[in-house]
C-alpha cells in the first residue's frame, strides 16, 4: 500500500538531503579553510560467520571462517580503499571494501547432505558526508550520514548424502541508509593517536539492520603519512524472496594513511 512504501521513501529523501547539504556548505565555504584529502588503503583480514542460504524452502547453511586461525587459507581475493575529502567542518569520505571468502566446512543440512562449500563475495561501497560538531586540541568528533551499497554473490554446493548433489548461485544488491559517528585523538604531545566509528544502518530499507564498529592505534610518522593497527566488526541482517545474508564480519585492521 501507499502509507507502507512511505517510510522508506522518507528514509531515501532523507538520506539524499543529507549527502547534498555538505556539498552546499562547501559550496558556501570557498573562502574559508583550504581542501585537505586523505587517501587510505587499508587491509581487513576478517573472518566470517552466521548464516547463508540460496535454497528456497531448505534452511541456510551456517557458516564459520575465524580470522585468527582460517582467513588466510579461506580468502580468494580482497580490496579495501578508504578517501575522504575536507573543507572547514564539512567532509565527504567514501570506503570500498571488497571480499572473496570460501568455507568448505559450512554446516549443511545433515539429514540431506553431509557436506557444504559456501563462497560469497560482497562489495561495500560507502559515500558519506561528514560534519565535525566538536574539535579541541589534537582531538575531534564528526558526525556521518550517507548510504552503503551492498552487492552479494553467493554460491551454496551442497553433496554428500542421500539427496542429490545441488549447487546454487545468487547474486543480491541492495542500498542501506547510514548514520554514525567517528572521531580520533592523539595521546598527550605524542605522535601516537587512537581513532575509531561506530555506523548503524539498513533500517528495513535495504538490510533489515547493520551496524559496523572499529577502532585503531595509529602513529603519525610525518604531517602527511601514518599507519594505524586496529580491529573491525560489522554486523548485517538481509532477507529478501528466500534470500538469507545474515552474517558477521571481524578481524584485525591493517592501515595506511596519506594526507595533503
Amino acid at each position: 500500500t501507499a502509507m507502507a512504501r512511505l517510510p522508506r521513501q522518507l528514509a531515501w529523501f532523507i538520506a539524499a538531503a543529507i549527502l547534498v547539504l555538505p556539498l552546499r556548505a562547501l559550496a558556501s565555504e570557498e573562502h574559508a579553510d583550504p581542501w585537505q584529502f586523505t587517501l587510505a588503503p587499508y587491509a581487513w583480514l576478517a573472518g566470517q560467520s552466521g548464516s547463508v542460504g540460496t535454497l528456497p524452502g531448505l534452511p541456510p547453511a551456517d557458516i564459520d571462517v575465524d580470522f585468527y586461525d582460517d582467513i588466510l587459507g579461506n580468502i580468494n581475493g580482497a580490496l579495501f580503499l578508504l578517501g575522504e575529502a575536507r573543507k572547514g567542518k564539512w567532509g565527504g569520505i567514501v570506503d570500498i571494501a571488497y571480499t572473496d571468502i570460501e568455507d568448505e566446512n559450512a554446516t549443511p543440512v545433515q539429514v540431506l547432505w553431509k557436506t557444504a562449500v559456501s563462497q560469497t563475495k560482497s562489495w561495500m561501497v560507502s559515500a558519506a558526508g561528514l560534519y565535525r560538531f566538536w574539535e579541541k586540541d589534537r582531538a575531534y568528533m564528526e558526525g556521518i550520514a550517507g548510504l552503503r551499497y551492498w552487492r552479494i554473490d553467493s554460491r551454496i554446493a551442497l553433496s554428500g548424502g542421500p539427496a542429490p548433489t545441488v549447487e546454487r548461485t545468487n547474486k543480491e544488491d541492495w542500498i542501506d541508509p547510514v548514520l554514525g559517528l567517528k572521531g580520533r585523538s592523539f595521546l598527550g604531545g605524542s605522535k601516537f593517536f587512537v581513532d575509531g566509528g561506530l555506523t548503524v544502518g539498513g533500517f528495513s530499507v535495504g538490510s533489515d539492520f547493520m551496524w559496523d564498529a572499529h577502532a585503531n592505534l595509529g602513529y603519525q610518522w610525518t604531517p602527511t603519512f601514518a599507519t594505524t593497527v586496529g580491529y573491525r566488526y560489522l554486523d548485517v541482517d538481509y532477507e529478501n524472496d528466500g534470500f538469507v545474508y545474515d552474517v558477521a564480519q571481524e578481524g584485525i585492521l591493517l592501515g595506511l594513511g596519506w594526507q595533503w
